[in-house]
């Protein structure tokens, strides 16, 4: 019973030490500029997938997501939004393309000079069917997935 515990407990430490994925991963370069961009971010996660280096955090009392190449370049912000937040002309778009229920906003900022957009998710009431909206600012519906 002891020989069993123990292989438990080191079984349960090894996948906890292996699942780890903190900041310490991530190059210099890329640390440097996210505390250079959101200096007072909270609740940091770190996570790398292929090259790109991703951290989830709060910030300004938004959940978001950051996304850097390994040399530091910040690549795009993902923002978590309130719909009382996002501009009335989004808003306006969404609800005259859906006949669902409006279940997350993100605003996308990208640093390849593209205009920032909303992606507005929303499901159908009588389905497990979900739908996005990336809309422009200005209310421009430019992809419907």
């Amino acid at each position: 019973m002891k020989k069993l515990l123990l292989f438990a407990l080191i079984t349960i430490a090894f996948f906890l030490v292996g699942c780890k994925q903190g900041i310490e991963q991530a190059p210099k370069a890329v640390i440097d500029t996210f505390e250079t961009m959101f200096s007072d971010a909270t609740y940091v996660e770190w996570s790398r997938h292929a090259s790109v280096f991703k951290v989830g955090f709060y910030h300004d009392g938004h959940e978001k997501e950051a996304q850097f190449d390994s040399k530091g370049a910040w690549l795009r912000t993902k923002t978590k939004m309130s719909i009382y937040e996002v501009p009335t002309s989004v808003m306006k778009a969404a609800h005259k393309s859906s006949n669902g229920t409006i279940d997350n906003v993100y605003l996308f900022e990208q640093s390849n000079g593209a205009v920032a957009y909303y992606m507005v998710e929303y499901r159908r009431r009588a389905a497990f069917f979900t739908k996005q909206l990336h809309v422009l600012p200005d209310g421009t519906i430019f992809c419907a997935l």
